[in-house]
């Protein structure tokens, strides 16, 4: 066949050693110089013909990019780090956004309600902020862009706008639900508990919002590109196990750039279900939100396990210069 040969750097001598004569005029071997090329044709007379200098790029890879993938934590994001510190045991006011920085996750009886406004966290720099979200009060701002949802045929489905506990980062240990028989909730999902060292959740319950700034986060982790967010996700309450007339849910719903990529209704203590919600290159804020489903906000213990962002990291198709020497 034919076969094309290019210099990049140095010299390299391109001989035929096929065929039974060759094409007149031919040469043998020809040297060839840097960025100078030249194409050999095959057959019982083989052909050399040099093509000479060029700047143009060739149009084959000359380095295979090497991918390489890491999990940024988005626990360890609302508990004040950058995703890889492993940070536990913090939480946010969704009624204010003021981060709370004591293992205690309840806000107290008196169940404070929502404003109806969206609170910026300047404090954590990856999260954009918090809110209550109340879909009977018409369209909801989701983040700082202004992203609304809701309108009378679709939105946030609640019987009031009252919140029971600080949006909660929580891990072993001091996770401030060790007693599940007095707090009636649990941080296990399908047999793996996330209060364990290597796990991680955020404890939602209903009426909870939370905007994670995927742009700061870019910023942060220059070369790397957003892919998706993953996690799992389920109501752990445990007080509908112990009496099976108590009827208990949920609803969950994630959002990308304000559109809604993932809506369940969580009944009670329930398997989890595993999220993977893909990140486009431009999208800049995912949202996780929980309410309470229209029937009040006992037992709407909203938990996500282990949520994390995967970042992709490609390194450069150029080596670097110690590379070429």
């Amino acid at each position: 066949g034919t076969t094309t040969s290019r210099v990049f750097r140095g010299s390299v001598k391109v001989q035929v050693v096929g065929g039974t004569g060759l094409a007149s005029g031919t040469p043998r071997e020809v040297v060839l110089g840097e960025n100078e090329s030249a194409r050999v044709e095959g057959g019982d007379e083989p052909r050399i013909t040099v093509l000479g200098a060029s700047a143009k790029t060739a149009d084959f890879t000359r380095r295979i990019p090497k991918v390489t993938y890491k999990m940024l934590d988005l626990v360890d994001v609302v508990a004040g780090g950058d995703g890889f510190s492993g940070k536990r045991n913090r939480g946010i006011n969704p009624t204010t956004g003021q981060p709370i920085g004591w293992a205690m996750p309840r806000l107290g009886g008196h169940y404070p309600r929502g404003d109806g406004r969206y609170h910026r966290v300047k404090a954590i720099p990856f999260v954009d902020g918090v809110f209550v979200p109340d879909g009977r009060a018409g369209p909801v701002q989701l983040d700082s862009g202004g992203h609304m949802f809701g309108d009378p045929s679709n939105g946030f489905i609640n019987g009031s706008d009252q919140v029971v506990r600080y949006l909660w980062a929580g891990g072993a240990p001091g996770n401030g639900l060790a007693d599940p028989a007095k707090h009636l909730t649990s941080t296990q999902l399908d047999g793996v508990d996330y209060a364990l060292p290597g796990h991680g959740y955020l404890l939602m319950i209903a009426n909870t919002g939370i905007t994670f700034d995927l742009e700061a986060i870019r910023r942060a982790n220059r070369g790397c590109r957003l892919t998706r967010f993953l996690a799992v996700v389920g109501n752990t309450e445990l007080e509908s196990l112990r009496d099976n007339t108590i009827s208990v849910a949920a609803d969950c719903r994630v959002f990308v750039e304000g559109q809604v990529r993932f809506r369940q209704q969580l009944n009670g203590y329930m398997g989890g279900r595993r999220l993977s919600i893909p990140i486009g290159e431009k999208d800049r804020f995912l949202t996780l939100a929980t309410t309470d489903a229209g029937n009040g906000i006992w037992g709407d213990n909203v938990l996500f396990g282990d949520p994390r962002l995967e970042l992709m990291q490609v390194d450069a198709n150029e080596p670097k210069d110690e590379e070429r020497r």
